[in-house]
């Protein structure tokens, strides 16, 4: 996805700006070598550029677990989890960007798409 931006119709309605800094190693500091991809998705429209940017969520990795992520053999989401990403800012405009990628190998069907809005609602009656 990275690499081919374009319309994805799964983001329709929705808009995020997101930075990925990988990183050799951990990937979860500003260690030199650390590659910055900017994801700005307006309605559908995701453009990507190599900008340090302000972003709603800034993502830091390293490159391995990002591979395993757009791979989907690593949910984003359990990452976080898990320590081995961390994300600063929005943690809706991390779920909206896993939406656009595969599930895990094997798996089959597709989940209808929830709305970043809907997750922040979600979160906000919860809070």
């Amino acid at each position: 996805m990275l690499a081919e931006p374009g319309h994805i119709s799964t983001f329709d309605g929705e808009s995020a700006r997101l930075r990925f800094d990988v990183g050799p190693g951990d990937g979860r500091g500003q260690a030199k070598g650390t590659e910055h991809w900017f994801v700005h998705v307006d309605d559908g429209d995701v453009t990507v550029t190599r900008s340090q940017a302000q972003a709603d969520a800034i993502v830091r990795l390293d490159r391995a677990d990002l591979e395993a992520i757009v791979a989907g053999r690593m949910n984003a989401t359990a990452a976080v989890l898990r320590g081995r990403l961390a994300c600063e800012g929005s943690m809706a405009a991390l779920i909206m960007f896993q939406r656009c990628l595969p599930g895990p190998p094997g798996s089959t069907g597709r989940v209808a798409p929830i709305s970043s809005k809907t997750v922040t609602a979600q979160h906000a009656r919860t809070a």
